[in-house]
């Protein structure tokens, strides 16, 4: 089965190819792999994205189509094994409260505590951290967040967990100290975090988010920061991406300015999880291979 495994991340790079029967798609590429893409591949017959988000797919398309379309949801125990969102959601967490980029930046500018109220932080100790999800990352998140002796409570319609208390949204966001959004986009959380959930946000609180840029309503999250300079943000993903469109988020100027944190939705770009994503996005594809021989 011949598989494609060169990085194609715009549109304009895609060449035909009549004999590609399989194909693993770049989560990072900067298109949306709808109708018209997979039209320059006739014998195509399953594409496997080596991601749990699959926004830069067009399902319906490849439903259309028949064709199979695979992501590391379907191998939830290969998947279990991969922990880089969890830990970078940790990290942009506790940069957010210790301001490590602040303390970098003033050390190039040839400071050095010169302005301590800049770089006074708080501790994990003690807070109160609300999960939006509850999934693999939310769990290991949860644990992290123990290990440093903060509090944790989640809100997840789909998860029942013992050992945490649940929270309706808007009291989660009314009570935490820290929010970590690292919920999975779908048509229901599509910009589920809205101005009225934002405005409810404590004094000093933060707002962390690593799932998509879509579950939260970047517009009314601009409008909010501009009313509360005491609300902090630390972002791995913005809304988009797979367009490209998201260059030109209002966000952007709001990082440029020390207001916000943002990185380039690098979450889950380790060598480790990369490689454990790239082995079961291989395996998928062998058994989808073995499926349709027998």
């Amino acid at each position: 089965m011949p598989t494609r495994f060169q990085e194609i991340w715009d549109r304009d790079e895609l060449t035909p190819d009549p004999g590609l029967t399989a194909w693993v798609v770049n989560p990072g590429q900067r298109f949306v792999v709808d109708d018209g893409v997979l039209a320059l591949y006739p014998a195509l017959r399953v594409l496997v994205t080596p991601s749990t988000g699959r926004n830069h797919v067009d399902a319906r398309a490849c439903a259309s189509r028949g064709l199979s379309l695979l992501s590391l949801l379907d191998d939830r125990g290969g998947l279990e094994e991969i922990a880089a969102s969890a830990e970078f959601t940790f990290l942009l967490l506790l940069n957010t409260l210790r301001r490590l980029d602040v303390a970098t930046r003033e050390v190039s500018d040839r400071r050095w505590r010169h302005r301590e109220d800049l770089l006074r932080g708080h501790e994990l100790s003690g807070k109160l951290v609300g999960l939006v999800g509850l999934g693999r990352i939310g769990r290991r998140l949860a644990r992290y967040c123990a290990a440093f002796g903060a509090r944790v409570v989640y809100h997840d319609p789909y998860v029942t967990e013992a050992a945490l208390a649940a929270r309706p949204l808007e009291v989660l966001f009314e009570e935490c100290d820290a929010v970590c959004v690292c919920c999975a986009l779908t048509a229901e959380s599509e910009r589920m975090i809205t101005e009225s959930l934002l405005a409810r946000l404590k004094p000093g609180a933060c707002l962390i988010n690593t799932a998509r840029g879509e579950v939260v309503d970047e517009k009314a999250l601009v409008a909010v920061l501009a009313a509360r300079p005491d609300l902090r943000v630390g972002l791995d993903v913005l809304g988009g991406e797979v367009t490209d469109s998201h260059l030109a988020s209002p966000l952007l100027a709001l990082h440029d300015a020390g207001r916000i944190v943002i990185t380039p939705h690098i979450a889950g770009a380790t060598v480790e999880s990369q490689t454990r994503a790239a082995r079961i996005a291989l395996g998928l594809l062998r058994r989808h291979e073995a499926r349709c021989r027998s």
